[in-house]
């Protein structure tokens, strides 16, 4: 199955529960969630290491995902040396043996399949998509895969023939003030009608955000009012993008261009926030309508470029170089 929609739309959530009414009791045996970004940034020095190695270390400094790479390395080496190749398994190799050997060991429970989740399954390359269609026609007696994106743009017609493709859209304004009254009841958290309104319009039909921002001013008052919520909804992200683009615009590109590699590459915002982060800002901006056309236009065509290139950070780049130049017209 392809599970597809924007962030914070529920895919991740949904995709549990429907492994846990499909697994039933042995859905802790027969389950595994994979987000393929942190296992391609899984360091080949981290993924060396023993499980004995990996046991020593304290609670906190080790993860599930640390014992099963250790797992993986070694069976993508012994792969490779069968195969006559000494080298070892490089990141592309293990992302595959990370996927295969889940969905080639037999299941635990009598009559029941394994279902493996692998979410931000969109920064499969084309070559790694033809590779995990190999892996489901292999095991499909064994495998069930839940693959989530945020889009169909860049799949391979191969792996979506083979999917049922279940589409999350953004839901209302007047559902997400719904929920987020739900949530407060249950936590016992009293806020105003007007502050869940305006939470559901801050968060731009992303319930994960939405929550954070209810969280964060719930932490901040005792009742949340509109006045809260708009005084709590500035994330880090938001606020940097923001002075990422004042500076573009205002001519101070190299001050710039350095914010946004440190959001990708210190902060660890994924491209795709940072985008989405940027056509938000961009549209509360007192562009005139021709020239927010242009700048949109601009967007979606770098949104598309992040998506099939391989280096997300030039397209970025390219997308401040252009605000710059559009600045410079109407000046």
């Amino acid at each position: 199955m392809i599970f597809y929609g924007p962030p914070g739309t529920g895919k991740t959530s949904a995709a549990e529960v429907f492994s846990r009414a499909i697994l039933g009791s042995s859905y802790d045996a027969n389950f595994k969630s994979l987000n393929i970004r942190d296992v391609w940034d899984t360091s080949i020095t981290d993924a060396k290491r023993t499980v004995q190695d990996i046991a020593k270390l304290d609670r906190d400094k080790r993860s599930e995902l640390d014992e099963y790479m250790s797992i993986v390395y070694r069976e993508a080496q012994s792969a490779l040396k069968l195969k006559g190749d000494t080298s070892p398994p490089n990141r592309s190799q293990l992302l595959q043996e990370a996927i295969r050997l889940f969905a080639s060991t037999i299941t635990v429970a009598d009559e029941k399949v394994k279902i493996l989740v692998l979410d931000e399954a969109d920064a499969l390359s084309s070559s790694m998509q033809q590779a995990l269609r190999r892996t489901m026609e292999l095991y499909s007696d064994a495998c069930r895969f839940i693959l989530l994106t945020p889009t169909l743009s860049g799949w391979s017609p191969a792996v979506i023939s083979r999917c049922s493709v279940l589409p999350f859209s953004v839901p209302d304004t007047d559902i997400i003030a719904d929920y987020i009254r739900t949530i407060a009841k249950k936590e016992g958290v009293n806020i105003d009608l007007d502050a869940a309104s305006a939470i559901a319009r801050e968060c731009s039909g992303d319930l994960r955000r939405a929550l954070n921002i209810l969280q964060i001013a719930a932490a901040a008052s005792d009742t949340i009012t509109e006045d809260t919520v708009y005084a709590h909804s500035q994330t880090h992200l938001s606020s940097s993008v923001r002075e990422v683009i004042t500076l573009t615009i205002e001519g101070s590109f190299e001050p710039a261009r350095k914010k946004m590699r440190n959001l990708l590459a210190l902060d660890g915002y994924s491209p795709q926030e940072v985008l989405l982060e940027i056509q938000r800002d961009l549209v509360r901006r007192p562009f005139d309508p021709k020239m927010l056309s242009k700048v949109l236009a601009r967007v979606a065509e770098i949104d598309y470029r992040v998506t099939q290139g391989k280096n997300s950070f030039i397209h970025l780049e390219a997308l401040l170089a252009s605000l710059r130049a559009y600045a410079a017209e109407t000046v």
